[in-house]
């Protein structure tokens, strides 16, 4: 299965609104992002066939890329506690929740016949013209051919 199919039943496995595509394609979703709702936002992926030994037969292939994981945001929200520490800030509101859907997904992963070689985000705030906040996410996956999802 194609690393793009794979995380496109992961989030919605996950209730999560995916879309893949260029990061400028991805940039023209402000006009459709709900409040509330949780986004895995997919970037073109880079794919590497990995051939056995005597280069006769793709074995594998390695799948490198980055996705948002992200929720739409006040723009005028503090990021941490800056001006009210009774105020819940992005950080709080939006980010960290996320970092139990990565670790959620990341472990279902690496639960399967896969080897994850890169599995790491980092914070990110009023990112893309909608206004997200949350992680963008880096992964390196190989996948052996013919692996069925549902086995």
């Amino acid at each position: 299965m194609d690393i793009v199919r794979l995380l496109q039943l992961m989030a919605e496995d996950h209730n999560l609104i995916y879309h893949y595509g260029k990061k400028a394609a991805l940039n023209l979703l402000e006009g459709s992002v709900n409040a509330g709702e949780t986004y895995l936002l997919h970037e073109f992926t880079n794919r590497k066939s990995e051939y056995n030994n005597s280069g006769t037969r793709i074995m594998a292939h390695q799948y490198t890329g980055k996705f948002f994981l992200v929720k739409q945001s006040d723009f005028d929200q503090q990021y941490f506690a800056e001006r009210d520490t009774a105020q819940a800030g992005k950080y709080a509101t939006n980010i960290e929740p996320l970092l139990t859907v990565f670790e959620t997904l990341g472990n279902r992963l690496s639960a399967k016949d896969y080897t994850v070689s890169q599995w790491e985000n980092i914070d990110v705030t009023d990112a893309l013209d909608a206004n997200m906040d949350g992680l963008l996410c880096s992964y390196s996956v190989t996948i052996p051919v013919k692996y069925d999802i549902n086995q």
